[in-house]
């Protein structure tokens, strides 16, 4: 079985206590429900995922990781259900009605790396992929491993995940997604002093600021490519 990479999704560690009721540490039925928001998504986009629980599949990331198989074309999700210090943290200073919105926003992160990946190593799209500045013409697949091994693009990648995360929450928060959103937008702002290549707040701000018009006639992941690019610092 061959992965193209693993991630883990650090989730709002630095957020306030918002509620004096705090949602617990989230179940494997939970997880599994909040996976199943994001496979439904990615049936949409012809791409199967498999859960897998994390603790035996050998995968210590806390919460949430997820790879695309290379040889079965599959997108798995690994769910970890043991509690980490600073996601116990956040997860104490949230409502527990937000928890499944939350969870949702976590998952279809995970599952946004897969679809990406699919478009590298399986379509070759490197076009879609790529920052503007790089070169595409004769890009390879291992032209591109090279490139992701350098960090050029890991800030780039994290931000199609987030951005497709803020549209998953616009569907099924519309009345609170901009909270959320902020809230994300916080989060990789106050860490970026930690990882810097996981701040994606210059793009989460003009996708807040944005004019919320219509829905455009696409699925989530297609906008999200678009909207990278177009909002691209």
């Amino acid at each position: 079985m061959r992965f193209i990479c693993r991630r883990a999704f650090v989730v709002l560690v630095l957020l306030g206590c918002r509620s004096a009721f705090a949602a617990p540490y989230p179940t494997v039925e939970q997880l599994r429900a909040a996976i199943g928001v994001a496979a439904g998504l990615l049936k949409t986009e012809g791409l199967a995922l498999e859960m897998q629980d994390a603790r035996a599949a050998g995968v210590t990331l806390p919460l949430m990781a997820a790879g695309l198989d290379l040889t079965s074309g599959v997108c798995q999700v690994f769910y970890n259900p043991r509690p980490e210090g600073g996601l116990k943290r956040f997860f104490d200073g949230i409502q527990e009605q937000d928890l499944p919105v939350w969870l949702g926003a976590i998952a279809v992160h995970e599952a946004t790396h897969c679809i990406e990946q699919r478009e590298v190593y399986v379509r070759r799209h490197f076009d879609k992929v790529l920052p503007p500045a790089f070169k595409r013409d004769g890009m390879t697949v291992q032209g591109y491993l090279g490139v992701v091994k350098s960090g050029a693009v890991e800030t780039w990648g994290e931000a199609l995940a987030d951005i497709a995360s803020v549209l998953y929450l616009k569907r099924a928060a519309p009345d609170q997604w901009v909270g959320f959103a902020q809230g994300i937008m916080a989060m990789r702002r106050d860490l970026a002093g930690k990882w810097p290549s996981h701040d994606t707040s210059p793009w989460l701000k003009k996708l807040i600021a944005a004019p919320d018009e219509p829905p455009a006639p696409q699925n989530l992941f297609d906008a999200a490519f678009q909207l990278r690019r177009q909002f691209s610092p």
